[in-house]
């Protein structure tokens, strides 16, 4: 096998596998060096085959970053590859200029938005959190979660949803009520927000109720479970006992 010179057209590394018995063909030799911005064709070990252009070349790992034409008109994606799991690599284009280009254009303000948006998710979801409260209230906190994300919040050990109906412990449906009104709110939107709030109430004791009544469906099958596995026991006993029994003369 011989490496065509470095200033031909087209470069080509390619290893015969005819004499191998791997059903894998065996990976050529990595490049000493691939240039920036040259266009290069690389084929794996499973056939799987990349054109695009370095953007980046590690001689110690032998990876090399490709940037490809993407699926759709206007998209580009971008492929590490490893040389090393390659059996055949060519270049097909030398480059005039190893000036990288950049890939795409930066939007700092849409990345500042991004991180703005994770960072008040995670603090919210933060919030959600109450190791002070029961295990009983933090399985109906996130039961109630479920549906109603963005409106549900602790108040100490209470529940609070939509700022007016709170739930206190021990969380039952007559521990749900709704919390009165601010002065300031003028009597035509005190109608308004009451009607709001009973609607909400009411939905609330529904859920509170399918809530306690899965608890109650879970715990009866504990226990039934746990007879079970009680009379069973008892059942081995009794028969090892006359079996034991019957072996006496």
């Amino acid at each position: 096998m011989r490496l065509m010179d470095h200033h031909d057209n087209s470069q080509l590394v390619k290893r015969d596998n005819s004499n191998d018995s791997s059903p894998i063909p065996t990976p050529s030799p990595p490049p000493n060096n691939l240039r920036v911005n040259s266009i290069v064709r690389l084929t794996t070990i499973f056939d799987d085959t990349r054109v695009g252009k370095v953007v980046a070349f590690d001689n110690g790992s032998n990876m090399v970053t490709l940037h490809m034409k993407g699926s759709k008109p206007g998209l580009t994606s971008i492929a590490v590859v490893n040389l090393i799991h390659c059996r055949e690599w060519v270049v097909i284009k030398e480059p005039t200029d190893e000036t990288l280009e950049p890939l795409y254009p930066i939007d700092i303000n849409k990345l500042k938005k991004r991180q703005t948006e994770n960072e008040a998710e995670k603090k919210k979801e933060a919030s959600f959190v109450n190791l002070k409260a029961s295990r009983i209230g933090q399985s109906l906190f996130r039961d109630i979660k479920k549906t109603m994300n963005q409106v549900i919040r602790w108040s100490n050990n209470d529940i609070l949803i939509n700022n007016t109906v709170r739930i206190v412990e021990p969380y039952r449906t007559e521990n749900v009520s709704i919390d009165p009104p601010l002065q300031s709110t003028n009597a035509a939107n005190k109608k308004i927000s009451a009607k709001g709030d009973n609607d909400t109430k009411t939905h609330i004791i529904k859920l509170v109720e399918k809530f306690w009544s899965d608890q109650s469906k879970v715990a009866l099958n504990t226990d039934s479970n746990l007879t079970t596995r009680t009379k069973s026991g008892n059942s081995s006993k009794t028969t090892d006992s006359t079996s034991t029994g019957s072996s006496i003369p």
